[in-house]
């Protein structure tokens, strides 16, 4: 079989290409990260398209401009707001005696050793019933390492200003010159697929967008429920608390878990002196957790992610749980949005399989 020269070049260069994109794989992130803000922002960017000053409308570099500042905005107030908070939360923390602390759980601590005594249920063949659950409580809120985890954060500072001002530089031009993306497609395509590889592109831009956009909304929903309803309790720090539940439930399945322990130790270590107990608070700050995540699983995620998509809940559920197998937590992430560029690329390029057919009938 005779390989033609020109096949091997192709190999060798995309072999290289690829070899490249791994050593710059910051710049890479620098540039996905901007490509989902410009995505995100698009709705602003046609809404300022559509205002007109003097019958003239407004260039791209200023709407752009303006997008950018209200990104800004949001930015500096979210670390005005925050920043304090985690300072002030970073003392307490290191001020705690954890053996205060679990003398609070005394009374529950103690029902639960008379019922494994009365049922002969033993927890720990080394380890004496009261010992074990002393340890693991204990070990909840072992948070000594969290000043130095923020101490890791400051010291790389460095880094976060060199991915901020890169991300800022890169985003304002995809938004003002929203040619670029399309332009380098139109470069690297053969002619043959070209209408199509821009038709998936003009899909996947409007697809991938309304899913981001859902996504903040998913955030911005369970952010308020849960500062909210813990402020009502009279928990401090309820928005950081909200917040974070908010962000880190971007993470299925595994995030709502991770954001319900953020909760009850930042809830319980900065509301010792409360008059609520300590056991009526962790009662409260579980069950406003365990409300908001019924109200996630069968509220927001099917009616914002199957419209945004145009999947079924169902669909989503095992997409996720397969991604998470193959690449954890990162995959689980990634799931969605990877899924529904895969499904725009199989329309356009496979919709001869009744398979394909089927899962892309809505595409």
């Amino acid at each position: 079989m005779n390989i033609s020269p020109k096949r091997v070049l192709g190999v060798l260069f995309s072999i290289g290409a690829l070899v490249l994109l791994w050593y710059i794989s910051s710049i890479v992130v620098y540039f996905l990260v901007s490509v989902i803000i410009s995505l995100v922002c698009s709705p602003i960017l046609r809404l300022l398209d559509k205002v007109q000053i003097k019958g003239r409308s407004i260039p791209n570099w200023a709407s752009a401009l303006v997008t950018l500042v209200m990104v800004f905005v949001v930015l500096t107030s979210f670390f005005s707001i925050f920043t304090p908070i985690l300072a002030q939360e970073v003392q307490i923390i290191s001020r705690l005696n954890l053996d205060d602390m679990y003398a609070a759980f005394e009374g529950p601590v103690s029902f639960l050793e008379e019922k494994a005594d009365e049922y002969n249920i033993k927890m720990d063949q080394e380890m004496e019933n009261r010992d074990f659950v002393k340890s693991k409580v204990l070990g909840l809120f072992d948070l000594n390492q969290i000043p130095d985890l923020f101490a890791n954060i400051l010291s790389g500072l460095g880094n976060l200003l060199i991915a901020f001002f890169s991300i800022s530089f890169i985003t304002f031009f995809l938004m003002k010159d929203r040619w670029i993306v399309g332009e380098i497609i139109n470069a690297v395509t053969p002619d043959k697929y070209l209408d199509k590889v821009l038709e998936v592109f003009e899909k996947s831009k409007k697809t991938l967008s309304r899913y981001f956009i859902g996504l903040l909304t998913q955030i911005t929903l369970i952010t308020t429920i849960v500062t909210v309803t813990l402020s009502l309790f009279g928990v401090r720090n309820a928005l950081i608390i909200g917040f974070f539940a908010g962000l880190i439930n971007v993470i299925p399945y595994l995030g709502p878990i991770i954001g319900a322990t953020f909760g009850l130790i930042i809830g319980i270590t900065t509301n010792l002196d409360a008059d609520t107990t300590i056991f009526v608070l962790t009662l409260q700050i579980a069950g406003t957790f365990a409300t908001v995540q019924l109200m996630d699983n069968f509220i927001f995620q099917p009616i914002i992610f199957s419209n945004s998509i145009d999947a079924h809940p169902l669909e989503i559920f095992l997409v996720i749980m397969v991604a998470g197998q193959v690449a954890g937590i990162t995959g689980m992430i990634l799931a969605v949005p990877a899924y529904s560029f895969l499904r725009i690329v199989a329309a356009a390029f496979f919709s001869e399989f009744k398979v394909v057919k089927r899962l892309t009938k809505d595409v």
